[in-house]
């Protein structure tokens, strides 16, 4: 799976972030935990996660992952895919306020028994799992309903995602090399690490 692909699941805990069965974390504006696929993600807090500004009102595409506003005025919806659009949105807030609300109601019980100095887990767990059962299936909602705009889409419009899920690709793949080329050079010059154990290391290849 590619880093992509698994931020985007992450990030997806919001909307899609139930879609599964959602984690037990905060949701942010667009969705929250990570869930298959699905924008549950919007995850609040998580960097890469949630929609940005510019992502707030895109549409997500579940396994995908966002599509900018811009980027969906270039697909030119029609009529109906704009309705099925403007659902999933709608849809997709709803459940963020919901998940805001829920996740407070987490950090009333925390900041309480911090207070009482009496901290319980298992209380914390239950909560979450509450608040997780709470939301799935209407987190599965949101995301069929965002794969409803997919399925919307003609042939042409799927040509234009999959360019905008290429470049995106591309972008993150080259940020990735970089990232690996300056983590390789601070590494440069130093000692290799000890062998593990009392196992001494292979002797070096012989020149042919």
């Amino acid at each position: 799976m590619s880093r992509f692909a698994i931020r985007s699941n992450l990030v997806a805990l919001a909307i899609v972030a139930a879609s599964s069965g959602f984690a037990a974390g905060t949701a942010m504006a667009a969705p929250p935990p990570p869930a298959d696929g699905g924008p549950a993600a919007m995850h609040e807090g998580h960097r890469g996660g949630g929609f940005h500004k510019g992502m707030r009102d895109g549409l997500f595409i579940p396994g995908l992952g966002p599509v900018s506003k811009a980027q969906v005025a270039e697909l030119k919806l029609d009529a109906k895919q704009e309705a099925l659009f403007k659902t999933a949105q709608e849809s997709q807030r709803s459940l963020h306020e919901a998940m805001r609300a829920a996740g407070g109601k987490r950090h009333d019980l925390l900041k309480a028994q911090l207070d009482s100095g009496k901290l319980d887990p298992r209380a914390l767990i239950e909560q979450s799992e509450k608040r997780r059962d709470q939301f799935g299936d209407q987190a599965k909602q949101v995301r069929d309903q965002w794969l409803a705009v997919w399925d919307s889409l003609n042939e042409t419009q799927r040509g234009q995602v999959t360019k905008i899920v290429k470049e995106r690709e591309a972008r993150m793949a080259e940020r990735h090399a970089k990232m690996e080329g300056r983590h390789g050079k601070g590494r440069a010059g130093m000692p290799p690490p000890p062998p593990a154990g009392d196992v001494p290391p292979p002797p070096p290849p012989q020149a042919s």
